[in-house]
């Protein structure tokens, strides 16, 4: 069995090359699910995501074809400015996630490549049992939440 340790190392890779990373490959097995997926050695991470706004995911880790690891997301985009720019914002906060806490992004992130865009995150817990919320702001207003929950899961 994978420990709390390696979990998250494995984490830091998976989640940088699936959904955050700008040329992710995306499977689609059933109408509008997108299903990401990255995988080394005796590892393996799925993110499946349905909906656009809002929407609801579900990652997994298997570690040896048993999973070890989960977490659920939901979430909605309210703002009204332009989509695509939003999610390079998203994405680019999703890749700078904290090497202890690879659920999400970080506490805080800006950019200078997106002015008046700010990204939050509050979490309790660690890689074992964890709960949050994320929220990104546009002019110091709230335009995007998405709440999440996981940790370890037993066979």
């Amino acid at each position: 069995m994978a420990d709390e340790k390696e979990i998250t190392e494995f984490l830091l890779v998976a989640k940088k090359e699936s959904y955050a990373y700008e040329n992710a490959k995306e499977a689609n097995p059933f109408p509008k699910l997108k299903l990401i997926k990255h995988e080394s050695g005796n590892w393996r991470y799925v993110d499946q995501y349905v909906g656009g706004e809002p929407f609801q995911g579900l990652e997994i880790v298997w570690f040896k074809d048993v999973p070890v690891w989960a977490m659920t997301y939901r979430g909605d985009y309210k703002g009204k400015q332009d989509y695509k720019l939003f999610l390079q914002f998203l994405k680019a906060a999703l890749r700078a996630m904290p090497q202890d806490a690879p659920y999400r992004g970080p506490k805080e992130f800006e950019s200078a490549d997106f002015p008046s865009w700010k990204y939050e995150n509050k979490w309790s817990g660690r890689v074992k049992e964890f709960k949050g919320k994320e929220k990104i702001l546009f002019n110091n207003k709230k335009v995007y939440e998405t709440k999440y929950q996981g940790g370890l899961i037993g066979e």
